[in-house]
Parts: structure tokens; sequence; C-alpha cells
């Protein structure tokens, strides 16, 4: 487990929970993935606590920051999952950008990356904003997408900030995550294929991320990978007018359909449920 790969604040806590997570995975006997035992972590008819963290993105940020208050794919995730019958409620200590939708708290914090590096820094989800919105919210399920501030420093060739690096990064994150609380379920998705970020570093974070859920998949965390973000939405003006943020053409709502998708897959469906054409 990469937990230590950086310098600075927060080091040491990482090789600490490095030691603490494999004792966890072992001790609670954590249920493996879903798939690989046919034994779906959710039940629609089951009171759960979703929490959507990640950037502005999450947050539901549209062209040039505007808040276009419709809570960006939350808004619409939440109309698929109502429709579907779900009981649930979305969590979190903010709830700004959602002036129009009716399940409004996330954790969407624009600007931040997944974990700063002091020769570029920049407000981190990692750490005390993660560890304030687990302890204050207890969400049962996290939908992390995050990264694309980091690839966009990556972009600018900021130092620091590699591929390698913000895969570390994530990793951390999750690490955090488990380490709060173990049972959670996380759903981790790549990052849009935002036209400011070169394609082959969406596509190079979106062929590392898979491979480090795997690797606490193994361990027995409630976790997997949700294909198709870097592909839902088509990588141009239309859709992300300001090259960031998927704030045009149905962008927003494509990526609630993966997410919807998403959690169906790890849910206990009737025969004849669906959700989001699944």
């Amino acid at each position: 487990m990469n937990v230590a790969h950086h310098v600075g604040a927060g080091t040491s806590w990482a090789f600490r929970a490095c030691g603490v997570l494999l004792a966890l995975a072992g001790a609670l006997a954590l249920p493996g993935p879903a798939g690989a035992q046919n034994d779906p972590w959710l039940a629609k008819n089951a009171p759960m606590r979703i929490m959507a963290l990640g950037d502005s993105i999450t947050a539901g940020v549209g062209a040039k920051g505007a808040d276009l208050g419709t809570g960006g794919y939350r808004g619409e995730l939440a109309r698929l999952l109502d429709t579907a019958g779900y009981r649930y409620a979305m969590v979190g200590n903010r709830s700004d950008y959602g002036a129009h939708i009716m399940r409004r708290n996330h954790e969407g914090w624009p600007g931040y990356v997944l974990r700063s590096i002091p020769s570029d820094p920049a407000p981190q989800l990692y750490g005390a904003v993660t560890r304030h919105a687990i302890e204050a919210s207890d969400p049962d399920v996290i939908l992390l997408m995050a990264g694309t501030n980091d690839l966009l420093r990556l972009a600018r060739h900021a130092e620091g900030y590699t591929l390698p690096h913000i895969v570390a990064s994530m990793d951390d994150l999750l690490a955090q995550i488990f380490f709060l609380k173990p049972g959670v379920v996380v759903l981790v998705a790549g990052v849009v294929d935002s036209p400011n970020v070169p394609a082959r570093d969406v596509a190079r974070f979106g062929e590392g991320v898979p491979a480090l859920v795997e690797r606490y998949a193994r361990r027995g965390f409630r976790i997997a990978f949700v294909a198709g973000m870097s592909d839902a939405v088509p990588r141009d003006e239309e859709h992300f007018p300001d090259g960031i943020h998927p704030s045009g053409g149905g962008s927003y709502e494509a990526m609630a359909r993966i997410w919807a998708r998403a959690i169906a897959a790890e849910t206990a469906f009737p025969t004849h449920d669906t959700v989001a054409g699944r």
C-alpha cells in the first residue's frame, strides 16, 4: 500500500494507517468484493447515507465557477434513486451549489486536490476535510471522484505532481477513509475527460485507479471501481464550456447515470427492478 510516498504533514499518520488497515481487514473479516461472492453490499429497502466526495465537479459547479443551483450530477442522481425506490439520504457538511434541488448535502470542494505538494500547495481532501466529513456525516456509501485539480497541475508541470504521485495521493485518501470507517462502501470513479487536462493523463489516471481499488478489494474492503466515467462526457466545448466543468449538453446528467448504475451493481434487486436503464 503506497500510503507514505509524500513529504510534509501527515506522513507519520500514513505509516501508522498502513499497519492499522491491514490489521482491521483481518480482525473484522470484512466481506470481499460483491462481484466475487455475488453478495450485494446494499439493499434498496434499507436506509443508507450516501456522501459525494470530491472537488468542484462533485459540488456541481458550472462554467467559470458559476452556481447553477442544480447540484451537478447530484440532482439527477437523486431523481434516479428516488424513481428506483431507494431509501437514502445525501449527507455532507456542504449544501451549496444545490439551491434548486431537495437533497443538497455533499462534500464537493472546489479547487481541492487529493493531497497537496509543498512545492505547489493547494487545499486538499486528504486530512481534516475527509476526517470531519466522515466523523460528522457517518456515511454508509461514499461516491469518490477527485483528481482533476491534481492533473491540471501535472499539465502545467507543477513540481511534484507526477502520475505516480497523484495515484499515490488517491491511495492515501482511501487509506484514511477505511481507517476512519472500515466497513464503508466506497465507489471510486476516474475523472471526466476535461479538455484542459491532456487526454493521455486522463487515460493514465483512469488506468492507475482500478489497480489501486483492486488492492483494497483483495484485502476485504468494500470498494469498487466505477467504469465509464472518463467516457461519459464528450471532450468538446459544448459539454465543457470552460474546459474543466462538464456543465453543458446534459453532461452532469450523463455522470449521474454512471453513478446510478454503479450503485445498482452493488444493490440487491428484485428481478423486475431497474435503475438508469440497468
